[in-house]
């Protein structure tokens, strides 16, 4: 699919009809994905991987909006104390 019919077909009017208001760009939902993901405690490495980063360094950078990453890694580690086990695949 070409880059510049994706862009005026499909990108553009979707930005538009949002109304956020700002130019937005693709980059942005894959740093907004990563940031979620590892605020609801996706482990780093994982999302390195699914974001296709050859080194966890390169995913560091969206830790930077996790103001609550203390709270969530102690709430990880309590759960791991408790003994709950979650479901795998």
């Amino acid at each position: 699919m070409p880059r510049d019919w994706f862009r005026q077909r499909i990108w553009d009017p979707a930005v538009r009809a949002s109304g956020i208001g700002r130019k937005v760009r693709v980059r942005d939902l894959r740093h907004a994905h990563a940031s979620w993901v590892l605020a609801g405690g996706a482990d780093v490495q994982i999302v390195r991987e699914r974001l296709g980063h050859a080194s966890l360094r390169a995913t560091e950078r969206y830790l930077h909006t996790l103001a609550d990453a203390d709270d969530t890694a102690l709430a990880a580690l309590a759960v791991t104390r408790a003994g709950v086990r979650f479901p795998v695949g």
